[in-house]
């Protein structure tokens, strides 16, 4: 790999494929989603089929001589995201759970596990005023890549586009520090976290900080 040969993109049809096989690849903490869910195709659908659909325009892909190796996809419209969502994940969840995935024992740690963070109100952070701040993102990159600037390329390509529309930006994340230093760079701002030793329990992971973070449009 050279730095010199990746080139930051819009999105186009050939990479929908490497896209959702990248988004499982990376699922858990930056390692394959069968460390704590057993259905690729359905964990793909769920992060990543919104985004590449419905607002395909609004994906950034870095490319390694014609491969996409990260991505930064940004859904403009909260509303047609939970629309999204409450119309299709309940279809493609019982059709994981008729193919027998509820009898695999990281579902069932997963709706256990969660269900408790929900009664235990442990994943709930500060409402965000989606007037202010309507766009949010997901971004990722492939095992490798990392740490060489790509996803700086990305977010600041990103960000020239979401500037120009006067755009605020938000995003929440789970992770094993309580900050985000790279997006922290980029002008975003904590505005809530909370250790979540639930789900410590459920990922094998700890600590856990699941957290909130803004940006005001430029």
């Amino acid at each position: 790999m050279s730095l010199d040969a990746i080139k930051i993109r819009r999105l186009e049809k050939k990479d929908i494929p490497t896209l959702r096989k990248l988004a499982a690849d990376t699922a858990y903490f930056g390692s394959a989603c069968e460390n704590f869910f057993p259905d690729r195709e359905f964990l793909s659908v769920l992060i990543m089929d919104y985004y590449l659909f419905f607002e395909p325009e609004h994906t950034w892909v870095a490319d390694d001589n014609g491969e996409a190796v990260g991505y930064l996809s940004a859904g403009f419209d909260e509303s047609s995201y939970a629309k999204y969502m409450l119309r299709y994940m309940p279809k493609y969840f019982l059709r994981f759970l008729i193919k027998g995935g509820l009898f695999d024992k990281r579902t069932i740690k997963l709706i256990w596990y969660n269900l408790l963070v929900a009664i235990n109100k442990q994943n709930q952070l500060k409402k965000i005023d989606y007037s202010k701040y309507p766009v949010h993102i997901h971004q990722n990159m492939k095992q490798g890549y990392r740490g060489k600037g790509i996803g700086s390329g990305l977010v600041k390509a990103f960000l020239e586009f979401v500037d120009n529309k006067k755009f605020g930006v938000h995003f929440r994340a789970l992770r094993e520090v309580d900050n985000f230093a790279f997006f922290e760079r980029y002008g975003f701002r904590k505005i809530d976290y909370k250790r979540v030793p639930i789900w410590e329990k459920w990922l094998n992971r700890s600590p856990l900080y699941f957290m909130e973070y803004v940006r005001e449009s430029a």
